[in-house]
């Protein structure tokens, strides 16, 4: 028995390892029962439904488990971020406090904690209250002075960031983290000659750490040193050849020198394409899907701020739409397939970095919502694990006479500094129900809009997978 469910179990990891999510959990939820008293079977059969999104189903393995005696740190952040997952913030937050008591300086758990405080509150204050009172009690807790640093820049104080870093740098000279920590905040706070300096530090000590080489080509490239950062960047390539941020980094690169290679990869023309959802079976029009499809996301989107380490700016994210409860929800990733569908045979096969990987079909790797409110935008930005990536609206911002382009994605603006600064150079009016896939590396955003509803989007991930 243990042999078939050790078997089994490897056989479950590489379906999940592949993204063929349905099929992973469907095999973990039969090796659970093969063995009911394993408690560990349990845990990564509801890890399995979490990673899925499949929230609901994951809490209630969970719940089963606890009941049985499971006590594991992993399960229960599996349950804390299940129960965020559903909304039950209340609970969510005790899963977070249970954590806590494994290991009261956990700087990964005080920063999912001060995550969801935030994001449902939209309060730095309330955000930072618990890891404050954490280090009050142990000053020594080093790793948590990062976290706080990294509280109060995702939260919208940069320079209170990279204060905090520097005091904590000042008492830990000559130490890589930090050097690579400050390279950013310098960045974000525009002390481009701090940052690379500290980049150097950073790329010098640990370059076999491709964070440490990132922030370093980011500080050159924010310096004008483009030749230079392009040598720095053809480590991370060599390295992490699919890696869509690196391959944007270079991208950059060539065309702050006039590199020709530049515009082949970065062709509007061919590589952005819209087309409308499909409306899904149980749907008879596109206009009636996308009728429960904003009901669906204006109930699901209960959060006040964004998430850490996100595009979004003063708006809410959703995540694992496709693995919602809701039918409209659930069906998107239909509606969705025969668009994607006519792109990758349109894009066809070549030697350039995307069309290299297109190997005759496709999978979803992840599909997440965006509630952007007047005022609200994303910063531009790639996505670094896909191969093609895309935005569908929902309900687009208004149409506003004051600015004709309220509201409308725009591409090939860098999300990082540069010298000399790149505007856009391509920009899509977003259409209600219309689908529009470009590259993962294509670095994207919003321009910003001042009126109307919150502006509903959904967007995804594709990576390649055998047809």
């Amino acid at each position: 028995m243990v042999t078939e469910i050790t078997a089994r179990t490897n056989e479950a990891i590489a379906l999940k390892n592949a993204g063929r999510h349905v099929e992973a959990i469907d095999l973990l939820a039969n090796i659970a029962t093969m063995a009911p008293d394993n408690l560990a079977l349990q845990h990564n059969h509801a890890a399995a439904l979490g990673d899925a999104g499949r929230n609901r189903e994951a809490v209630m393995v969970l719940e089963r488990a606890f009941q049985r005696g499971l006590n594991a740190p992993q399960s229960w952040l599996v349950f804390a971020r299940a129960l965020a997952g559903v909304q039950d913030f209340e609970r969510a937050r005790s899963a977070f406090f249970q954590l806590l008591r494994f290991n009261p300086y956990s700087p990964d758990v005080h920063k999912e904690l001060a995550q969801l405080i935030w994001m449902q509150t939209g309060e730095q204050d309330k955000a930072l209250e618990i890891v404050n009172e954490a280090l009050r009690a142990n000053p020594a807790a080093k790793a948590l002075y990062i976290t706080r640093a990294q509280i109060l820049g995702q939260t919208g104080d940069a320079n209170a960031e990279y204060a905090e870093i520097r005091r904590l740098a000042d008492k830990n000279p000559n130490t890589p983290e930090l050097s690579m920590a400050l390279c950013n905040s310098a960045l974000a706070c525009e002390k481009i000659a701090e940052a690379v300096g500290y980049g150097k530090a950073a790329f010098d000590a640990a370059r076999e750490n491709d964070s440490a080489v990132s922030a370093y080509a980011t500080a050159l490239l924010a310096a004008g040193e483009a030749s230079q950062a392009a040598g720095v960047i053809e480590i991370l390539r060599a390295r992490q050849p699919v890696n869509q941020f690196f391959i944007a980094l270079e991208a950059t690169a060539w065309r702050l020198t006039g590199d020709p290679r530049y515009e082949a990869i970065f062709d509007y023309d061919s590589l952005v394409f819209a087309a409308p959802l499909e409306p899904p079976a149980a749907w008879r029009t596109l206009d009636a899907y996308l009728a429960d499809l904003t009901e669906a996301l204006e109930e699901a989107h209960d959060f006040q701020e964004h998430p850490f380490n996100q595009s979004v700016r003063h708006g809410s994210q959703i995540s694992s739409v496709t693995g919602s409860d809701n039918p409209a929800l659930k069906a998107y990733g239909d509606a969705a397939l025969r668009p994607v569908r006519r792109f990758t045979e349109a894009l066809g096969v070549g030697d350039d970095v995307l069309r290299n990987r297109n190997i005759g079909g496709f999978r979803f790797f992840s599909t997440w919502s965006i509630s952007l409110p007047p005022g609200g935008f994303h910063v531009n930005h790639v996505h670094p694990e896909g191969w093609l990536s895309s935005a569908c609206h929902i309900r687009p911002a208004p149409d506003d006479p004051e600015n004709e382009r309220a509201g409308w994605l725009k591409f090939g603006e860098p999300g990082i500094t540069t010298a000399p600064a790149l505007t856009p150079q391509c920009f899509v009016k977003p259409e209600p129900g219309v689908l529009v896939l470009f590259p993962s590396y294509m670095w994207h955003g919003t321009v910003g809009f001042e009126a109307g509803d919150a502006r509903l989007t959904i967007a995804a991930d594709i990576v390649p997978a055998s047809a």
